[in-house]
């Protein structure tokens, strides 16, 4: 099952996940912090494992194929999240990178014009006026 289903199985089950500011809805686990969403993935993990092992014979408890269909839905969340906050990490690094240039550049535009002889500097003054 691709997550766009995943997602729309959520809706139309209205998933709830526990957490220890109560019982969240899908778009809350978004404003969830990595840590909140980390614990509330492992307690469904455990809670799967709990459930017994995968039978290949057996068909699934609806309770168990919602606790896993949750489960991945919290793990594309985080990986969102991580993803979101490493290309924010990124942006910030290369505009550090960028003023430093602009900085370096106008610092370089500077000791070039500083370095030029009285008689230069008269002529630049003169032609512009």
């Amino acid at each position: 099952m691709n997550i766009n289903d995943l997602f729309v199985v959520a809706a139309r089950k209205k998933f709830r996940f526990d957490s220890t500011k109560g019982q969240l809805q899908v778009e809350d686990l978004y404003d969830s912090s990595l840590l909140a969403l980390d614990a509330i993935a492992i307690t469904l993990d455990e809670k799967i494992q709990k459930a017994g092992r995968k039978s290949f014979v057996a068909k699934k408890s609806v309770s168990t194929g919602d606790d896993e269909s949750k489960l991945e839905i919290v793990k594309f969340v985080i990986e969102t999240k991580q993803a979101e906050a490493e290309a924010l990490k990124t942006k910030q690094a290369n505009e550090s990178q960028k003023t430093f240039l602009k900085d370096l550049l106008q610092k370089k535009n500077m000791e070039k014009l500083e370095s030029l002889s009285p008689e230069e500097i008269q002529k630049q003054l003169d032609q512009l006026g």
